[in-house]
């Protein structure tokens, strides 16, 4: 609040306060009279010499007067600037807004996540209920200290909870207290200056084209998904909700239009991860299968189904067809350890696979991004620098050639003198 023209507002001297004529009095207690015999009156404040002399106050914008006492002018007229500040800021909170709990703030969080798909809120949901509720929901917003959740999250990491883990209740924590700077119960998120601990990649399964064709050979059904999804990078989720129409067999594309996800034992469809929707080639020797596949169809039916119809869920897929393919491959003695050298993937590592033999094959970042569906080129050379070819051999033999193409005498200089300054 700018300087206010209500007289409220300001500091006052309270020994100067509320003055009015009073009586003197004798030693012994009997009023002092004049010569005249007219009694001889004073003018004191009522409250000079009591309690703390300077009143510092202030009204809000609704209107609620709030004032606070000190000893020493200065320091009163310092607490009224600096609340001046705050106001003039937008860094203003109101005295006790800070003092309800986390948890009250939580549920009002919840009740702004309608747009959130249903597997982001079981993930935020879990976070919560796990890792967040127990510490933080009985503790007032105000209080919440940023060196308390450095602890916490330190506490997560030393208690085994994976990075990924920490991140997501770091998160939900960050986003609750967020909402408590919005209502100005808080005058900035004591999570901003905390760090997650760094993900570490897992080992990833890229698979060769002969690993991909062993291993759709392996399945007792649904060879073509994972030929599928080794060569399109698509996530599982994208793949299960295909229909025929999202096929453009002349053009050979896949239109990724929606994705369907199990939580909690519900399915639920969504748009694309990204929220963008894109178009992802596939190879031809796929089309006469993925043909046979939407054979007798209609446009709006699922191409991928479960043997009784409906969605290939990702679970039963797993767990039925896929994991015991690899067992198979991996040929498990009786103690369940492999007696080959065959590599084990996860259902994610067939769309690093996808991206691993697309770079192979020449494909620059931009291709693999728009194939992925990555927000950006950056994220796709973050995710798979180590697979895109590295050039500092290239230009250490085109600055070889430059030279070489030098007149003789240039050229020798260069060696002579290990080159020109820099």
């Amino acid at each position: 609040m700018p300087q206010t023209r209500n007289r409220r507002a300001g500091v006052e001297d309270r020994w100067a306060d509320l003055t009015k004529p009073r009586q003197d009095r004798n030693a012994d207690g009997t009023p002092m009279l004049s010569a005249d015999g007219e009694p001889v009156m004073t003018s004191r404040p009522v409250k000079y010499g009591k309690g703390s002399r300077w009143r510092a106050r202030y009204v809000d914008s609704r209107g609620i007067e709030h004032e606070k006492l000190f000893a020493r002018k200065a320091d009163a007229n310092a607490w009224i600037e600096n609340i001046t500040s705050t106001i003039v800021t937008g860094t203003y909170v109101a005295p006790n807004a800070g003092m309800v709990p986390v948890g009250v703030i939580h549920e009002q969080w919840l009740k702004n996540q309608a747009h959130v798909k249903d597997s982001t809120k079981a993930a935020r949901a879990s976070a919560w209920s796990v890792h967040v509720r127990d510490r933080w929901q009985d503790i007032a917003v105000a209080e919440v200290q940023t060196s308390e959740i450095r602890a916490w999250v330190t506490e997560l990491s030393e208690g085994g909870a994976a990075a990924a883990t920490i991140e997501n209740a770091l998160g939900v924590l960050r986003m609750v207290l967020a909402v408590a700077v919005e209502d100005k119960r808080l005058p900035a998120n004591p999570c901003d200056k905390v760090k997650a601990p760094r993900r570490e990649h897992s080992i990833r399964a890229y698979l060769t084209h002969q690993q991909v064709a062993e291993l759709a050979d392996a399945m007792t059904r649904d060879g073509l998904v994972v030929r599928f999804l080794a060569y399109t990078g698509l996530r599982y989720g994208e793949m299960a909700a295909l229909k025929v129409q999202n096929f453009d067999m002349l053009r050979r594309r896949v239109n990724i239009r929606e994705s369907v996800t199990e939580v909690v034992g519900k399915l639920t469809w969504s748009t694309p991860k990204t929220h963008e929707r894109r178009s992802v080639p596939f190879p031809r020797f796929l089309a006469e299968d993925l043909a046979v596949q939407m054979q007798g169809k209609r446009r709006t039916d699922l191409v991928f189904t479960a043997p009784a119809g409906g969605v290939l869920r990702i679970n039963t897929f797993r767990t039925r067809v896929f994991g015991p393919a690899v067992d198979k491959l991996q040929g498990l003695d009786d103690d369940g350890q492999p007696t080959t050298d065959w590599p084990r993937p996860t259902m994610h590592d067939l769309r690093h696979t996808a991206a691993s033999l697309a770079i192979s094959a020449g494909a620059n970042v931009k291709a693999v991004q728009t194939m992925l569906g990555h927000k950006s080129a950056a994220m796709t050379l973050d995710t798979y620098a180590d697979l895109f070819p590295d050039d500092l051999d290239a230009v250490a033999d085109a600055f070889d050639a430059a030279v070489a193409a030098l007149p003789k005498t240039a050229a020798g200089q260069l060696r002579a003198t290990g080159g020109p300054d820099s």
